[in-house]
Order: C-alpha cells, then structure tokens, then sequence
C-alpha cells in the first residue's frame, strides 16, 4: 500500500511540478576565434522570461569539456531554468597540444556569456536573468568575466548586464596555469598573486553584479582556495556590495560541487523571479498569508520545526499571516495595515475555501442563479488573486503561490457535502493560480492536485479534513512536506560511509559520507566504534508522523539520517548510541545502510524537545492572528477598538446575526479570544519571540557510536 501512495503521489505532483520538457540545441558556435568556441543550450519548452545559467567546466584551464551546471539531483529537470554549457580554447590542450593565451581564454569567456545574453531570448528566457558559473578553472573565468568589465566590454556588454556569478572553488588569486603557462611564472605555486589577472584585484569595481562564492571545506579543499574566496567575498561586501555570499560547503576540491549545488540554486531563486521555490534563507522572514487554513493550522510551525532541525542557527522565522474567514479580497483590503506590518522578505500565499463560494456548488445541475454566482466567484477570485499578487511585488517581497487545499467532496462521512465545491470549483482556482505563476515566474507549491488525489484514495477510509475544509494535524504535516518537496530539499540528515575491513571513512568527493564529522574511527570486520557529530537532526517522530507517514512518503523524501558500513563480518549487530542500544541490524542491512532518522537516538530525543514550544507557538500566535482578525473586522466596520463599550456592543449584534451562521461556534470562538487576549498582545509577542529562540537554539548532539556483535 506505501508503495502504491508514494507512485500515487508522484503522478499527482507530476500533473504541474514534474510537467517541464526541456529542449537541447547542441554545438552551437558563439566565435569563430577556434574549434572550441561552441556551446549547447537546455531550455524548458513553453516557458517564457526563463533564468539561465551559464557554466564554464574545470580542468585547470588545460582539459575539461562543457557541461550543464549541477544542480541538485532533486531539482533535475523540474525547474523553469536554462542552462548553457560552454566550451573555451585551453592554455594547453591535454588531448590536442594546441596552446592559447589568457586572454583568448578569458576573452572565449567572455564572448560565450555575452551570445547568451544577445541571444537567449530566441529561446523564450530573459537576457535580465542570466547567471554564469564554473567550478574550478571555470570559476576563474566567472570572476574574471564577471568583475573586470573589460573582458564583455569588447561584446557590448557590461558585469551590470549580468543577474549574478557563482565561482565555485575557482582561485580568486592569478590563477597557478596563467601565470606558470600563460606567464611563465616561477615563482611557488601557492605564492599569491594579484594583478590585472587575479579577479581579487576587482573588488573595488563599479556595477558588480551580485556573487555567490562557493568552496569545498577547507580541511580538503586545494589549498588556499577557501581562503581566496572568502577574502573576495569580504572585499566585495566591504566594497558595497551586500548581495554577496560565501559558502564553504564540505567535500574536496571536485566533490565540493554536490552541497555547492543547493546554494547556486538558492541564489538563482533568490536573486530573481524563476518559477521555482528555493529553501529558506539564513536570517529570512518568511509570511504565510492566508485564511483560517494558515490561520489555526500548523504547516507553518512543522516547516519552522524543520528548518530549525535540518539548519541549526539559521535564524529563519516562518510568520502566520492567516486570517479565519478571509479571501484574497480581504487579503487586499489588510494588504497596509495588517501585512506590511510583519516586514516580511518573502510571502507565500494560498487562498481559495472561502473565495469560492462553496454553498453554490451543491447541485450537479445548477440554477441560473447558481451558475452566475460560480462565474461571479470564480472572476472575483483571478481578479483578487491577481491584484493581491501584485501588492507583494510593488512591495518588493519575493512571492510564492499555493494552489488552494482542496475541500473534500469524496468522503462519505456525517458532514454534509458540497459535491462540486472541490472540482470543478477550487480546480478552478488552483488553474488560476497556475496561470498565474507561470505568468509572472513565480514560484509554486502545488497542495491542490496531490491532497486531491489523496482525498480520492481514501474516500472510504481516511477522513482528511473532519470538517470537510480543515486539515487535522497529518495534513499540516503533508503542507509543510509539500512545500519542502517544492524547493526541492535534500532527504539527507547526514549520512555516514565507513569501510571496517579497511577502518576508513569515505568523505565527500570519494564516498558518502555527508552533513557530519566523523572522528576517532576504531574499526575491524567484527567492530565498528566512532564519535559522531552530525550538522542537522531529522524531524520529530510525532503521533501525526507516524499517522501521516502511512499517507505520504515522509521519511524518504525528507528524514533520512544513513549508517551505511561495509566490511562487516556475517551475523547480527547492536548500533548503540553513547552506550545506549538503539536497535539491532544484520551485516547486509549495514552494508545497504540504516536509516537512523526515527530510532531512540540523542538527536530524535533533541528533535522531540520542539514539540512542546512548536504546540505553544501555534497556540500563542492564533490567539494573537483571532485579536488582529476582530480588530480589522472593527475598523472596516469604523468601529474603534479602543472604545472597549462600543466595540463590545458591536461584536455582540454582529454575533446575534450570525447564529443561523453553520460556523457560528468557530466566530463565536474569535470574538471570545479577542475579548480574552486584546490586553495580552506585549505579553504574547513576547512569548512568541522567546519560543522562536528556544526553537532555534537546539543544536546536535554529539556521540560515540558503536557496532557491536549483538548479544
């Protein structure tokens, strides 16, 4: 049955998300200067303003062959993007012998982005959205391109022209071939040097683009590598240019590229609109805008638990902007005063249950009367949808969609049943918010066709939403993995590699072992021990996990924490944790590797600990969303709250019409939880501020792992 879900689930997502076809054109020549000036271009079909990335392969400026950027195995194929792939001529071709000079090198460079940027719009992308990247000697050739203006100059163009560069492990010092080849240099290798050849010597600059500096960790790195970038970096910020990063990934000098690749896609994502959804940033503040699904659920405080376990101390904080009851026309009408107030740097947005009008989706034949007010519904929802979206971009906050959750029309169950409300009546929406993403390349989490489909599978069994509207704690959690399945996050906690017949452990680049130190390794084919310190902790084994895991693929897709041994001898073995015992598994099931993630371990003990602050958060923030939501309800009705009198004899008639209301007990319940908590605000945000902190402050235990012979 798990089996069938996790297909099940991917056929669905596959309608929008796994929908892109991509076309090659290869050994296109952007020179006449050589045989290698060619490149080869991948674009999605039917897109349009699409971003590309332009990337230069490593080789030491001597070997090498183009190819398309990595990205993150997950991300393959399933983001809006364009990539091109250039060859250049080599200081000294390995293969040919033929020889070139740094500036036919550089100046090759140089004229592949500038094709790219003439060009790229006869493929449907945005010459405003082209990234260059290269990994090793093609990171060289990023920076050059990318800071000394002289190189595009020569092809009309400018670094300006460029969305952002990405070196990745490329010297930021003259590179060690320029000046041994090119210059016949003999001074040490690791002497650095830095003059018109060295990208360092360009921080200074005028009309940089943005920079994402990508390195290996430095205990594998080549040397010095790590340092040179983060010098640049430092020298670029210091310059006056804050949209620079720098991030030192593990992984040696070629296998730092597998973790580089999830920052390149991040800075693609964030440094212009794409289609795609990229992970949450360090120090980002994120609203979710909505209406009681964001409201009372808890997708939002499960995406915090998550970003605060897989990212320890990236301050991220996820903000509930939902309002109970509200449609993207109330969204629009608390867009100044309710809103802007949460200074957000990104919105996600999802609205559709009460836009629909779901009480005129009851018949399969509908009235006159009916038909109009679903064409009524259905207009007044694009038109909002619309307007709302365009609020958040003129206010400069990345926007992302969320195709509405659906309304459950399957079950059979006490509720009674709208049977068309969720299709066609909020298919329509999601089809509305489709349209409009793609329109303007904004990112996208699909809830509506996965849920769905769900709802479909397990009509006779599985009640989603009791209500038929709001998802219970299981499908909060199935949202948040949802949006972590958009931004195409790794499974991965950590993962460890070890040989015990050779006593070594395989690293980044020549294994994989991933996210972790592994230190003080004693190993032979009958004993394992080592101190394991992971950077991350899976996500807490919560009762909704394990209700949800029956329903969605969680730990596959998301809380995979991997011991992985070979060499050991046949039999059986305990895996204990600081001595304690945490299961026991054969030699086979270590050599195809253990999921650690959901076993009695420190860091699933640490993980459980946010339950308790996540459960009073989201607590703590309904009561302060009920307070804001009677507050605006007062001030469109030009009631002032603080007149406590006239507000309270207000809500008091507001409430006597609404007793005939099927939802009077739940606005009866705002009222309720306004009166109680309007003196509470300080003390409430307060309250919030130290759960975020608390949160936050978890870190991973570190431990001393043994494999033993079990006994």
């Amino acid at each position: 049955m798990k089996k069938q879900l996790v297909l099940t689930f991917a056929h669905a997502l596959g309608l929008v998300a796994f929908g892109l076809t991509f076309n090659v054109e290869k050994g296109i020549r952007y020179s006449d200067a050589a045989a290698r000036c060619v490149l080869d271009v991948k674009w999605p079909a039917g897109v349009t303003n699409f971003a590309t990335v332009v990337n230069f392969h490593g080789g030491g400026l001597v070997g090498g062959n183009k190819h398309a950027a990595r990205w993150p195995e997950e991300a393959a194929d399933k983001d809006p993007v364009a990539f091109v792939a250039a060859n250049y001529r080599l200081l000294k071709d390995k293969k040919t012998g033929e020889t070139a000079t740094p500036e036919e090198c550089v100046s090759d460079a140089a004229a592949a982005v500038a094709w790219t940027l003439d060009n790229i719009a006869r493929y449907g992308g945005d010459p405003k959205k082209v990234f260059v990247t290269g990994i090793s000697g093609g990171g060289y050739l990023t920076a050059m391109v990318g800071l000394d203006p002289k190189w595009l100059a020569r092809y009309g163009h400018a670094p300006a022209d460029l969305a952002g560069i990405a070196p990745m492990t490329g010297q930021m010092t003259k590179h060690f071939n320029v000046r041994k080849i090119g210059f016949r240099d003999a001074d040490p290798q690791f002497q650095p040097k830095i003059d018109e050849w060295a990208p360092l010597a360009y921080a200074g600059g005028t009309n940089l683009p943005p920079a994402c500096f990508l390195t290996g960790g430095r205990d594998v790195e080549w040397k010095c590598r790590v340092e040179e970038n983060e010098l640049l970096a430092a020298s670029l910020r210091s310059c006056g240019y804050p949209n620079t990063e720098f991030h030192e990934t593990e992984g040696n000098h070629g296998g730092g590229v597998r973790p580089s690749a999830y920052f390149l896609r991040d800075f693609v994502m964030k440094t212009c609109d794409t289609g795609a959804v990229g992970r949450f940033a360090d120090g980002e503040r994120v609203l979710f805008c909505g209406d009681s699904i964001t409201h009372g659920g808890k997708f939002v405080y499960y995406l915090q638990v998550f970003q605060d376990l897989r990212h320890p101390g990236s301050n991220v904080r996820l903000i509930n902007g939902g309002r109970s009851g509200d449609t993207a026309g109330g969204g629009l009408r608390r867009f100044d005063r309710d809103v802007m107030s949460f200074k957000a740097d990104r919105a996600f947005l999802m609205f559709g249950m009460n836009d629909i009008n779901r009480n005129c989706w009851k018949s399969a034949e509908p009235s006159e009367k009916e038909t109009a007010a679903r064409k009524s519904a259905i207009e007044s929802y694009r038109a909002n949808m619309t307007k709302l979206t365009e609020r958040f971009l003129d206010a400069g906050m990345k926007t992302v969609l969320m195709t509405p959750s659906p309304y459950d029309q399957y079950g059979v169950f006490e509720k009674a049943n709208l049977p068309f409300c969720n299709d066609p009546g909020l298919a329509s929406c999601a089809t509305i918010v489709r349209e409009l993403a793609a329109a303007r390349n904004l990112g996208l989490v699909e809830f509506h066709a996965p849920l769905t489909q769900l709802f479909k599978d397990h009509a006779a069994d599985y009640h989603f939403c009791a209500d038929r509207v709001h998802p219970g704690n299981e499908g909060h959690l199935i949202m948040a993995a949802l949006v972590l399945d958009a931004m195409h996050v790794s499974p991965l906690v950590a993962r460890v590699q070890i040989d015990a017949a050779k006593e070594t452990v395989a690293k980044v680049g020549h294994g994989e072992t991933m996210n972790v130190a592994v230190t003080a390794l004693r190993a032979t084919p009958n004993e394992v021990a080592f101190t394991y310190a992971p950077k991350a902790m899976p996500f807490p084994k919560l009762p909704e996990y394990e209700r949800a895991v029956a329903l969605y693929p969680l730990t596959e897709r998301l809380n995979l924490e991997v011991f992985a041994v070979t060499g050991l001898a046949p039999g059986s073995y305990d895996l204990a944790f600081d001595g304690v015992k945490a299961g026991t598994f054969s030699a086979d099931e270590f050599a195809a590797g253990v999921n650690v993630a959901l076993l009695d371990t420190p860091n699933q003990k640490r993980a459980q600990t946010l339950a308790d602050p996540m459960r009073r958060l989201h607590a703590n923030q309904t009561r302060v969303r009920q307070v804001m939501l009677v507050q605006l309800m007062l001030q469109d009705n030009k009631v002032d709250a603080a007149d406590r009198a006239a507000a309270d004899t207000w809500l008091a008639n507001w409430l006597e019409k609404q007793k005939k209301n099927e939802w009077y007990n739940g606005v009866k319940a705002w009222v309720d939880g306004y009166q109680a908590s309007r003196d509470e605000l300080p003390a409430l945000q307060a309250e919030a501020d130290d759960l975020y902190e608390q949160m936050g402050a978890v870190r991973p235990a570190v431990s001393r792992v043994t494999i033993r012979p079990a006994r």
